[in-house]
């Protein structure tokens, strides 16, 4: 038996000479060539690390998976996955194949849509990047307005941190991503252009002292509890160089991971926090919240949309970027 339950010897050979008959792609070894379909193999049993479950996933028989295994282990001359009891496992030259996997399967898909969607837009999908706050409180409104006007596409939006969503973008899952304009160092690999002014205050409950006040100064608080992002995220980095432009840094902090999480502690009066007017509207307007101005400085940024030079957007991609 081999290696995935698949007989050698004869049995291999037969089945290699059938592929050849039946006008398959084999290369001068006699070995069937690599496809999408193994492709996508290999990634659904990375991830789901079981042949059975990766099986039934992709509607195919056990033994088929495991020959399309074998096959692309037999082209590349390196094992990919080690099996452990029920459990399947990448191996290091798996694990190094596997962003390249990706990217073929990716860049096919992308270049499928773009040949669908070139005569009409009858049919289609649309993959496409944001931030957490951008993906919330921006993008909706554009999407319902895409969505009525080209019913029939489908829209993947992947809300995620910066650092996810870029890395998507390289491996051509996502056509283009929306961020806040500190994010991107390496600006020459893009194309970027900007698409709103963000403006950001200090926010606080109704129970405040400040709540009824314009402004404040930034020691006015000081002492506050400060709610904010994890030091890690670029929005934090990105306020705590303004802060240090003054001298300045809270005394107590609140770490928690997700913007409507801290704007819901600012509501129950847990602290105060700096954050986009746009996400503070509706409590403004309810009377739970109030955004002061800072009297040191008018903090703001602009929000780009960015895709990869060189990059051929799809149709719809046009059709949704020529709405904002």
């Amino acid at each position: 038996m081999g290696k995935y339950g698949e007989k050698d010897g004869v049995e291999n050979l037969g089945q290699k000479a059938q592929s050849q008959k039946s006008g398959e792609c084999v290369d001068t070894r006699g070995n069937e060539r690599m496809d999408i379909e193994k492709l996508e193999s290999f990634l659904m049993l990375a991830k789901l690390q079981h042949f059975t479950k990766t099986a039934d996933e992709l509607y195919i028989s056990q033994p088929a998976l495991s020959k399309r295994i074998y096959a692309m282990e037999q082209e590349l001359g390196v094992p990919l996955f080690n099996r452990m009891g029920n459990q399947t496992f990448l191996t290091v030259p798996g694990e190094a194949f596997k962003p390249y996997a990706e990217s073929l399967v990716a860049t096919y898909n992308s270049a499928r849509e773009y040949i669908r969607q070139i005569e009409h837009m009858e049919h289609g999908t649309l993959n496409f990047g944001a931030t957490n706050f951008i993906g919330v409180y921006m993008l909706p409104a554009i999407v319902a307005r895409f969505t009525k006007k080209y019913p029939n596409i489908t829209i993947n939006m992947n809300i995620n941190s910066s650092k996810n969503i870029l890395e998507m973008l390289h491996k051509n899952q996502l056509e283009f991503v929306f961020l806040s304009d500190y994010i991107i160092e390496n600006r020459d690999a893009y194309v970027i252009e900007d698409y709103w002014q963000d403006h950001l205050k200090l926010v606080v409950g109704n129970e405040h002292r400040l709540f009824h006040e314009k402004s404040c100064s930034l020691f006015d608080v000081k002492d506050d509890l400060y709610i904010t992002k994890k030091k890690q995220s670029s929005q934090y980095k990105f306020l705590d160089q303004i802060f240090k432009q003054y001298d300045f840094d809270f005394t107590k902090k609140f770490f928690i991971s997700t913007q409507d999480a801290i704007k819901e502690a600012v509501v129950n009066h847990v602290g105060i926090s700096i954050m986009s007017e746009l996400a503070v509207e509706r409590e403004i307007e309810m009377g739970l919240l109030a955004a002061l101005d800072l009297k040191e400085t008018t903090i703001e940024r602009n929000i780009q949309y960015a895709y990869l030079k060189n990059k051929y957007l799809t149709p719809a991609a046009k059709a949704f970027l020529e709405l904002l």
